[in-house]
């Protein structure tokens, strides 16, 4: 399983592009089996993934800068990938699977990504609420967020809340968040492709202005070779 996960973390990584939507199946296979669970043990498990993508990030911004050296052995998981600009920790949590990553740009720390992948699905909506735990914990850490949607890219299950859970894992629904610090920009996404994936950027802010300067100088580029 490690490696897999690895693998689907090593595409998101490069090149820092932002994943486009996944194409929805367009048949669901009905659930062969229902497990129970405890409320107790369900609220637990989403104080603890609001916990993990909160040190995650107290870690992506501390370190923030600072080369690879400096990373190891700070966070927890098998290190998956260590190379000259990325380095990737493997992890489970509640039975699912856990991707940590972190990108290094001239041998300072700019972005990292968190990435919880629901395996096995326990229940239909299960990451809809860990999503709005893990929201819940950034807003009380950062404020309102200044991006807050709820994405319906095929409505089929919209008068069914039960099922919204259904509706994220075949990419009928997303939910995306983004606030605004001083350190960078931090972003949390639910979406999937026959199972859900619970993401969290956080992007140094001088990144994110290297990236602004970037799109302006290729824009400009671009403006004067159509002249």
């Amino acid at each position: 399983m490690r490696d897999s996960l690895a693998v689907i973390l090593l595409l998101l990584l490069p090149g820092l592009a932002h994943e486009g939507l996944a194409e929805p199946i367009t048949t669901l296979p009905p659930p062969t089996y229902d497990i129970p669970f405890d409320d107790h043990d369900e609220a637990t498990t989403q104080v603890l993934v609001a916990q993990e993508v909160l040190t995650f990030l107290m870690t992506a911004q501390s370190y923030r800068g600072q080369n690879q050296t400096a990373l190891r052995g700070v966070v927890t998981g098998d290190l998956v990938r260590d190379d000259s600009g990325t380095m990737v920790y493997s992890r489970t949590l509640a039975d699912h699977g856990v991707l940590e990553g972190y990108d290094f740009r001239d041998g300072s720390l700019v972005r990292g990504q968190y990435l919880f992948l629901q395996r096995p699905i326990n229940r239909l909506n299960e990451f809809i609420d860990y999503y709005a735990a893990v929201k819940q914990a950034l807003t009380d850490s950062y404020g309102t967020p200044i991006q807050d949607q709820i994405l319906w890219e095929n409505d089929l299950y919209q008068p069914l809340p039960d099922y919204w859970g259904v509706a994220v894992m075949i990419g009928y629904l997303h939910y995306v968040a983004t606030w605004e610090t001083l350190e960078g920009t931090i972003t949390i996404t639910l979406t999937g492709n026959r199972h859900s994936k619970l993401t969290v950027e956080y992007h140094s802010r001088a990144h994110v202005e290297q990236e602004q300067t970037a799109s302006i100088n290729v824009f400009s580029t671009s403006l004067l070779e159509s002249s």
